[in-house]
């Protein structure tokens, strides 16, 4: 006699619900003291094949016994409500692709009604199970703080032109149901309904009990896990960091919280659910993530990144604040924006910063080490002011150093006004030199060139 223990368990985990969908809704970190109602709705195979003697008895009755002893044991609970679909439950002169129906809608006190139908009815359909799938999303009304769980029970393979792998894709993606567990009765399908969810084969009434005790451990288990950020040294010492954790198939945040050390100085700890796969981002400049990560269930799962982190700051002498953009070096994206009056960490690496001094400071391929501060100097700029005796039309260059690319370069550094006679302007120290010609002129020939040199913290005026 099988034993209905951990089948009673099983229903508990099959197809888990979690994922937000415009009414469906997973609990998210702000609902965790409030009570879910876990909404249970069994999708029952009563196609042709079910009739076919099973070991000690037909595939329906032994399935059918093992229910009813599960729904006998979940009499009372004011949190669970059930339902029942059953597809290929009519005879048809051929097969009828639609041949599902919502038999029981979920409540609370219809387990007699359940059983009830299903002793009433005689397996002699088909097996439209991808349709079934798909019309599992209306047997669901909006609710945010249930649980919606769907229990396939099959002995055979999509008999219609439906794909019950397509259809449990995009189901998990919009969050009606995680990936499945699948039993298989009487015979191997594993390359048929892997696609669909985790497969356990039971050739035979042993099998099938030890697979749902097998699925039962995984899912009851108590979860943890810790997120272990590593410093220089391989320590789990760096902290204080966002961390996020998605749902690796629907995409959406399952756990959001700060890391913290414990009194220990230990990652802190954290409940898992073990039936999700997590994609785990954390929130250090640049953002460590970590994609596809498995929770063992039953057990502590510690997940580890490499977070050695080093500082940077300036050292301004004339203690401006200007905007410093970091990039990874070799790529143009901009990672952060961090303000020269500031400290902020960042992982060990190679980057490119640009400081919006006038004219802008680039710092090509800054090591920033694991554990150290590194400087880097922004001189005092001077205070030039610009006169214009008559409106004028050009730009201000800074003449570069030897190193440059070309003798003779010329970075351009701001463009004159000339709406405006005074013109007061904060300069790196440097060789500059203004081109221009009197706003007035129509001739090239009347294009002029004024040098200066500006040194820190000094006053220099320029008349045009």
């Amino acid at each position: 006699m099988i034993n209905s223990t951990p089948v009673l368990l099983l229903i508990l985990l099959l197809f888990t619900c979690i994922g937000p969908l415009s009414g469906y809704s997973q609990q998210s970190t702000s609902e965790e003291g409030m009570n879910q109602v876990t909404r249970i709705l069994i999708v029952f195979d009563a196609s042709e094949s079910m009739a076919e003697h099973w070991q000690s008895d037909t595939k329906y009755r032994i399935a059918v016994k093992v229910l009813s002893e599960i729904l006998d044991s979940l009499r009372g609970d004011k949190e669970v409500e059930i339902g029942l679909r059953v597809y290929g439950p009519k005879r048809a002169p051929g097969p009828d692709c639609e041949d599902s129906y919502t038999m029981v809608p979920l409540g609370t006190d219809n387990i007699s009604s359940i059983k009830s139908v299903l002793k009433g009815l005689s397996p002699s359909g088909t097996t439209p199970i991808a349709y079934s799938l798909e019309q599992t999303i209306s047997d669901f009304g909006p609710c945010n703080r249930c649980r919606n769980v769907v229990i396939l029970i099959t002995d055979g393979l999509e008999a219609c032109d439906g794909d019950p792998c397509e259809v449990s894709k995009n189901l998990q993606q919009k969050g009606i149901f995680l990936r499945p567990f699948i039993v298989g009765i009487g015979k191997d399908m594993q390359r048929q309904f892997n696609c669909i969810g985790n497969y356990y084969s039971a050739a035979n009434e042993h099998d099938y009990q030890r697979a749902l005790q097998t699925i039962v451990a995984t899912t009851l288990a108590e979860t943890s896990g810790q997120i272990n950020l590593l410093d220089g040294h391989g320590d789990p010492s760096q902290t204080d960091v966002h961390v996020t954790l998605y749902n690796n198939v629907t995409g959406s945040a399952k756990y959001s919280f700060v890391h913290t050390l414990n009194e220990n100085g230990l990652p802190d700890t954290l409940e898992l659910d073990p039936l999700v796969t997590y994609d785990v981002i954390v929130q250090t400049i640049p953002p460590l993530s970590k994609d596809a990560v498995w929770i063992e269930p039953g057990k502590h799962t510690v997940i580890t990144l490499d977070a050695r982190q080093g500082s940077l700051s300036f050292i301004n002498e004339d203690q401006q604040v200007f905007p410093c953009i970091i990039r990874r070096s070799g790529t143009g994206e901009a990672i952060h924006v961090q303000p020269s009056n500031r400290k902020d960490k960042y992982l060990a690496g190679s980057y490119d910063i640009t400081v919006l001094t006038t004219p802008r400071m680039n710092f090509r391929n800054v090591d920033i080490e694991a554990d150290i501060v590194t400087q880097l100097n922004i001189p005092a700029s001077g205070s030039v002011t610009l006169r214009q005796l008559t409106p004028v039309v050009g730009s201000i260059y800074m003449e570069m150093s030897s190193d440059s690319l070309r003798v003779g370069e010329l970075l351009w550094v701001d463009q004159l006004r000339s709406d405006q006679t005074v013109q007061t302007l904060s300069l790196q120290p440097g060789s500059y030199i203004i081109v221009y010609r009197p706003e007035s002129s129509t001739r090239q020939k009347d294009t002029m060139e004024r040098r200066f040199n500006v040194e820190a913290g000094q006053y220099v005026e320029v008349e045009l």
